[in-house]
């Protein structure tokens, strides 16, 4: 039921009425018959009057309807406040709250960890009256970010279904989407059903009711699997919207399908990247697999002469890495593989006495556009004590020890080559440099310091 809100001020019924007794008073010697004419005309204005009262907004569809998604990656439980008012509290990880219904129009809308009066972003929304949101919530490059998503697509029609897909994931380059059935090998595959940049989401599209495969990859490269859905399932005429969200590398991807004002299904990524650095001396082979239990086994690097800086492997965050050196198997790695994240495996010291170490990688691309984002490993063999690295004389890393790295810093790039210069805190001096790099802005790098003490050299990768 729509109600009508009449005005204190304003041609009201009161002022028809008073119009009324005036004309009737005016005209009193016409006859019977034309004066009742006028009080049926007289009437339809007080009518019309009535009905006009309240003006163009009186008419109200209802407030908008908003929820709010949890897809943070360390954030185990949110609170969404309206206006500074906790709405929706204790929305767990990868789960959907109900809906609430704010004031319509632009509303400060806030996010904190549940309990908690500390602001992890704040956002100015322009909700529209009767609409239906949901807000996702997740993070890229360490802070905490938003989408709004709209769920009021068009029904499809009878006998179909529609699904978009949404990127969020700033940091992972352009992407090329394949939707198909579960069973169809990614390989046989000539194109990719849609491509995506960051913040952008392809067209609305149409398939039968059914279950369908969503598998992501990086720009042409079928090999390298960013993201594998294995089922989104769609009802006759639901809209469903796949979201793509940043893993903690910054490159792997987390998955999601919302179904337009229904459930909310997130698919965390179980994958991790692995990239083999081969640093120990006398030209050693070094290779590393991961296998399992299972039948499933994955070779990182099938046998490098070192100094070697490897390529990304996709591996299973539940198998085991197994590195050999000249053949010889070397200890179990320091350090754990995390679902969604990049880790380099770098094995150093002499080829009878070598150890492996994993290291995480943060791949996440620097937010200047003027910059680079650096980092050094020192692999060295030697007596070499710690290193210290600089750039175009910026500090990269200071007193890194062997088999370990600094942390990632950015500074200014350059179209032209970058001076690289690293010390030794046991020798005096240089220890050694190179400015033959051009290393490209917007881009991230490891320097690895490699090689017999006596001949050090980089590799950048």
């Amino acid at each position: 039921m729509r109600y009508h809100r009449i005005p204190a001020k304003g041609r009201g019924l009161c002022e028809c009425h008073d119009a009324l007794i005036r004309l009737h008073q005016v005209n009193k010697e016409i006859n019977v018959t034309k004066f009742r004419l006028w009080v049926a005309l007289g009437m339809a204005a007080v009518i019309v009057s009535v009905a006009g009262c309240g003006g163009s907004g009186s008419s109200s569809s209802g407030s908008p309807s908003l929820r709010v998604i949890n897809a943070t990656l360390t954030h185990p439980s949110i609170d969404l406040l309206v206006n500074s008012t906790v709405s929706i509290s204790g929305t767990a990880k990868d789960a959907i709250s109900a809906y609430v219904t704010p004031a319509a129009g632009s509303t400060a809308v806030q996010i904190n960890d549940a309990g908690s009066s500390t602001a992890l972003v704040t956002v100015l929304p322009n909700l529209v009256a009767g609409n239906h949101y949901s807000l996702l919530v997740y993070e890229s490059g360490g802070a905490v970010q938003t989408v709004l998503l709209t769920e009021d697509y068009a029904t499809p029609t009878t006998s179909t279904a529609q699904l978009r897909v949404y990127d969020a994931a700033n940091d992972a380059g352009r992407l090329d989407v394949y939707i198909t059935a579960p069973s169809v090998d990614l390989a046989t595959l000539s194109s990719p059903t849609s491509t995506l940049t960051a913040g952008s989401a392809t067209d609305a599209l149409t398939y039968s009711p059914g279950t369908y495969r969503i598998r992501v990859t990086g720009r042409g490269n079928v090999a390298d699997l960013r993201l594998d859905i294995p089922a989104v399932t769609l009802a006759n005429q639901q809209f469903a919207t796949v979201v793509l969200t940043p893993a903690s590398g910054g490159v792997l991807l987390d998955g999601a399908a919302l179904i337009q004002q229904g459930v909310y299904t997130a698919t965390r990524n179980t994958n991790a990247r692995v990239r083999l650095v081969a640093a120990v001396s006398g030209n050693a082979t070094v290779a590393a697999r991961s296998t399992s239990s299972g039948a499933s086994s994955v070779t990182i690097d099938g046998g490098s002469i070192a100094p070697s800086f490897g390529y990304y492997v996709l591996v299973p965050t539940t198998n085991t890495l197994n590195v050999t050196v000249n053949g010889a198997s070397v200890g179990t790695p320091a350090g754990t593989l995390k679902a969604g994240s990049d880790s380099t495996l770098i094995v150093y010291g002499s080829p009878t006495n070598a150890t492996a170490t994993l290291i995480a990688d943060d791949n996440r691309l620097p937010s200047d556009t003027t910059a680079v984002k650096l980092r050094l490993i020192n692999g060295v063999t030697g007596n070499v004590g710690s290193l210290t690295l600089t750039a175009n004389s910026n500090l990269v890393g200071a007193g890194v020890a062997p088999g370990a790295a600094s942390g990632y810093v950015s500074v200014t790039g350059s179209s032209t080559a970058m001076n690289l210069s690293l010390t030794s805190s046991l020798s005096p001096g240089i220890f050694y440099s190179d400015a033959t790099n051009i290393l490209t802005v917007r881009s991230v790098y490891t320097i690895l310091a490699a090689g017999d003490a006596a001949k050090p050299q980089f590799l950048i990768r």
